[in-house]
């Protein structure tokens, strides 16, 4: 389970999980889930979207379905009978979660051990997973890879705090952040 940024770097990671584990059942049981869930990471204060003079928005973590809604976690709506509006949030959270999954594909690609199941003791894996993910970030840090600002979100504002299990709350954080002018893009009506 992990949390990467905007420049594909991971930020917190939490090594151990058998694959087969769903990712919901991981991260509730993780460390780094539990300090999720009880609002004890440390987020900086909420901020305005950059080059706006809006509201200042929370800082908040981007997971997939699978996760129960918390006050710091968006996760996108089911897919059954979406409106529009709830369309475009889905498309644009599926957008900003997609710096984890390249984050795994670069690591994956620079670090061929990955493409197979590890002939190697639990213990020795986790090492070998701690010391890739060190390397990848210290890779990426020499030589950054180029992103054109005019296709990547390289900002995710800030996290206020909410009743931990509001979940109508958290909903109109997620409407806030992704739905809001500052961070429309011109081709999101006709990609949902």
């Amino acid at each position: 389970m992990t949390i990467a940024d905007a420049q594909y770097r991971f930020i917190a990671v939490d090594i151990g999980a058998y694959g087969r584990t769903n990712d919901y059942r991981v991260f509730k049981t993780s460390a780094m889930g539990r300090r999720i869930y009880a609002g004890e990471m440390g987020l900086p204060e909420p901020r305005a979207f950059p080059g706006t003079d809006g509201p200042p928005m929370p800082f908040v973590f981007i997971g997939d379905k699978a996760f129960q809604m918390c006050a710091n976690l968006l996760k996108p709506y089911s897919s059954r009978g979406l409106d529009h509006r709830q369309r475009i949030y889905n498309y644009r959270l599926s957008h900003a979660r997609r710096y984890v999954e390249c984050a795994f594909g670069i690591l994956t690609a620079k670090w061929r051990i990955f493409t197979r199941p590890m002939q190697l003791s639990p213990e020795f894996a986790d090492e070998v997973v701690k010391a890739s993910v060190v390397l990848h970030n210290f890779l990426l840090t020499k030589e950054p890879l180029n992103t054109d600002p005019e296709e990547v979100e390289t900002t995710l504002p800030g996290l206020q705090q909410l009743p931990r299990r509001s979940t109508l709350a958290v909903m109109r954080i997620g409407d806030d952040y992704f739905l809001m002018e500052a961070g429309r893009v011109p081709w999101q009506d006709w990609m949902v």
